[in-house]
């Protein structure tokens, strides 16, 4: 006998088979889209990144002049201030909420500085905060000149590295604790922090132009929580800096840890 074709399931294979390359080609397209959005943001960020520096190398410059018109006398020149305003949305790094560093600034930050600091950066009423420069960190050995903002919250750590307000100033006897991004752009900001090794050096310049050569004698890698064990100011009687950064080990996601010295007499 002779039997029409089933033209129902014939076109409904032909629909299902139209409405899953639709499908693939939205997330193809929503793929590329979220990949180029990123790009973008990785570009905008590294741009106000050397914006920033520049402007701080500036000021240090000016403030080196100052100096060496008095003969060195501190006391002869103002309180050298570098600031950048930028807003607190659109230029977010991925991961950022998931980091260690604001939930540890937030349950340790008890100090008065610290409170003051972060009460400032973080009146987001405008849509804008005011970054407060430190100074320059310089890491040669991995080509890392970059920008030190005082705090270490989200915000903050977008566009250089922070300094944790209850760990003690670059120079100062005590531990001086800077947090950064291990970013996903070869040689931004921590990215490359791995590749330092014991018996490097690396310098912090703070905007009066005072320079400070710290040895790097110890290098760890910790959970987030033996981390607090190692922020704080009040843990060495020597002069210390410790640098942070994320990094992906067999154990899932650690804390690397280089620590550097001033040797004595420097």
């Amino acid at each position: 006998m002779f039997r029409l074709p089933n033209i129902n399931i014939k076109n409904k294979k032909i629909f299902f088979s139209n409405l899953l390359l639709v499908a693939a080609i939205i997330l193809l397209v929503g793929g590329i889209v979220m990949l180029s959005s990123d790009m973008i943001k990785r570009h905008l960020r590294q741009q106000k990144i050397d914006e920033a520096t520049a402007q701080m190398d500036q000021v240090i410059a000016e403030n080196v002049a100052a100096l060496e018109a008095v003969n060195g006398d501190d006391t002869q020149i103002e309180e050298p201030v570098m600031t950048m305003v930028v807003s607190v949305s659109g230029l977010e790094v991925n991961g950022e909420d998931y980091d260690y560093y604001d939930d540890y600034y937030i349950a340790q930050a008890q100090s008065d500085a610290a409170d003051s600091v972060n009460q400032e950066l973080n009146d987001t009423n405008t849509g804008y905060i005011t970054l407060q420069g430190v100074g320059i960190l310089d890491i040669p050995c991995i080509d890392l000149h970059v920008p030190i903002w005082q705090t270490t919250n989200s915000d903050t750590l977008r566009y250089g590295v922070g300094h944790y307000v209850n760990s003690v100033m670059p120079g100062q006897v005590g531990n001086c604790t800077i947090t950064g991004h291990h970013m996903l752009k070869y040689g931004s900001i921590f990215n490359r922090l791995e590749e330092v090794q014991i018996g490097d050096t690396f310098n912090i310049t703070n905007l009066r132009g005072h320079q400070y050569t710290y040895f790097v004698d110890q290098i760890l890698i910790v959970s987030a929580e033996e981390m607090l064990n190692y922020v704080g100011g009040g843990i060495t009687d020597t002069r210390q800096v410790t640098l942070i950064t994320c990094v992906y080990t067999d154990q899932g996601k650690m804390r690397l840890l280089v620590i550097g010295h001033i040797q004595d007499g420097t």
